[in-house]
């Protein structure tokens, strides 16, 4: 059984509308409207986690700005709208110049910073919105960073915006700096020039790319692989602006199902369930107890590292990690938790390895430098086991993810 699929009819009518307007040369606009992600469905049915779960709001994230490709006028202004609750950046980085073909030494190639860093190397993290973009002009052009929530950038919250101005013209790469995957190009013609849309023809390609990015996110025939399992899942698309890509923000069982508190996984004791991230791009972790990013719990070291304070743990033969839930976790249901509770056990991060990502591997450097060559790598832990062996319904979400609805139930019986 699938689940928040996007019929591709109710998109039939603005398609068609679309590829009307494909063949038809349009006039521009100087102000052009657009987003930076996008999720599905887009609602907001109650503040904690179990009521999004259970309302399915916030569940298909579009890790993706659509449209991601864009053409415009010299000195014409894009303005980026947050269109979700997951945070994103809008960044346009450093560009090295062109090499002399075959005269060495060649330029360092562009370098990505994390979203803290942004644009210090250009004189400061994050610019001002309205600021200009422009790679080959002074310092202060060459690199342009809305910043994210959590660093107190422009784009905070759901609705933000974040405006760039183009005085050169040029074909400029965009990208998301919290998200490797999620990437964007901006042409920029001259004023004179003809464009391929106008700013409805933005909006309608921007339903069809959301309408890809977030359908289907659940692969076919997951049975398949064996019982006794549960996924988080995503997948990668590619148009002529970059690699985006979607996930979904849930768990779900072998059947596709979205598995909830109303409808746990279902192990008999003494059972092992593995859980396995398939999507391609986005980490996830897999965490019972006390969630390590909640205010009123211990503080741990975060999402990165495999804790487990109940039983026997470690990493299997075949790389895998483990653990054995030995007793029952105080609380199984965070909203019933005692004062001073410390049981919890995380995953670590699930995801693709180095050599499986978008970007591979480059410094947190700010500013450019020599390229890091991508080597060989050991494969990425993307499984994690836990056997049960106490009876009860266990609560676990996702540290990244939890407070836009990943939770998940197990409920361990006879």
């Amino acid at each position: 059984m699938k689940t928040l699929n996007i019929p591709f009819l109710k998109y039939l009518g603005p398609l068609l509308i679309l590829l009307a307007l494909l063949v038809i040369p349009v006039a521009t606009f100087a102000q052009w409207q657009v987003k930076a992600g996008s999720q599905v469905p887009d609602c907001q049915n109650g503040s904690d986690a179990d009521t999004l779960l259970a309302s399915g709001c916030q569940a298909a994230q579009a890790m993706a700005f659509v449209p991601n490709e864009i053409w415009v006028h010299q000195n014409d202004t894009i303005t980026w709208k947050l269109a979700t609750d997951e945070a994103h950046t809008v960044t346009f980085l450093y560009q090295p110049a062109p090499a002399t073909a075959g005269v060495p030494p060649y330029p360092a190639a562009q370098q990505r910073p994390s979203n803290a860093v942004g644009c210090t190397a250009y004189g400061g993290a994050m610019s001002a919105s309205g600021s200009s973009y422009d790679p080959s002009g002074t310092n202060g052009l060459q690199c342009v960073h809305s910043g994210a929530a959590a660093s107190g950038g422009a784009l905070a919250a759901y609705g933000d915006t974040f405006a760039v101005k183009f005085p050169a013209q040029g074909n400029f790469k965009f990208t998301c700096l919290i998200h490797a995957s999620m990437n964007g190009t901006v042409h920029v013609l001259a004023a004179a020039a003809a464009l391929p849309y106008n700013q409805l023809g933005y909006d309608l390609l921007s339903i069809s790319q959301l309408a890809n990015i977030t359908s289907n996110l659940v692969p076919d025939l997951l049975f398949a692989n064996g019982s006794n399992r549960i996924y988080t899942t995503g997948k990668l698309v590619a148009t002529g602006g970059g690699w985006q890509y979607g996930s979904l923000f849930r768990f779900v069982d072998s059947l596709g199902r979205v598995i909830t508190k109303k409808n746990p996984y279902i192990v008999h004791l003494g059972q092992t369930v593995e859980f396995t991230n398939l999507d391609p791009a986005e980490p996830h972790t897999i965490t019972f107890g006390c969630p390590t990013d909640d205010p009123d719990c211990p503080v741990s070291s975060g999402a990165g590292t495999f804790i487990d304070t109940n039983g026997a743990s470690g990493t299997a033969a075949d790389g895998a990690r483990f653990a054995v839930m030995n007793g029952p976790f105080d609380p199984a249901d965070e909203g019933n938790r005692d004062a001073g509770s410390v049981d919890q056990l995380n995953s670590g991060l699930l995801a693709s390895g180095a050599q499986d990502r978008a970007t591979g591997v480059s410094p947190l450097s700010g500013t450019p430098g020599t390229s890091v060559a991508l080597g060989q790598v050991a494969p990425a832990l993307d499984r994690f086991r836990v056997t049960f062996n106490t009876l009860g319904s266990y609560r676990f979400i996702c540290m990244l993810h939890d407070e836009i609805g990943m939770v998940g139930w197990v409920k361990v019986v006879q």
